[in-house]
């Protein structure tokens, strides 16, 4: 989550916003009817991709997503997921630095959200 809670925050993104998506808790920010369909489709597609059926794509449709840009969603989680799985069946470590929930923050030694994504480790 490190590098995409840096990239949220290079496009502008408050930490508010980088920390409800990252803590799945959307209650916390204002997000149009567009973003909302997204990120529900995104997590569907990302968890429980087996349970997706013509009803999710048809909500991603009523938000206003074009069918192209739905196709380039389902194409991008996927990708991802991949490049994911390939990382943990190699054991690719996760860097240590980067975004943490607000509730492991102290743990990890900051209180805050860094605004730099963590160095590259040699």
């Amino acid at each position: 989550m490190g590098s995409h809670a840096a990239a949220l925050r290079g496009q502008g993104a408050e930490d508010a916003l980088v920390d409800a998506i990252g803590t799945g808790d959307l209650t916390k920010v204002k997000l149009s009817p567009m973003d909302k369909a997204l990120l529900k489709f995104v997590k569907l597609l990302t968890e429980t991709p087996s349970h997706t059926i013509d009803a999710d794509v048809q909500a991603m449709r009523d938000a206003g997503w074009t069918d192209e840009q739905i196709w380039e969603t389902s194409v991008e989680v996927g990708i991802f997921s991949f490049l994911n799985r390939m990382a943990d069946a190699y054991g690719l470590d996760y860097p240590t630095g980067g975004w943490f929930p607000p509730e492991l923050r102290p743990k990890a030694g900051t209180e805050s959200v860094p605004t730099d994504p963590p160095p590259a480790s040699k």
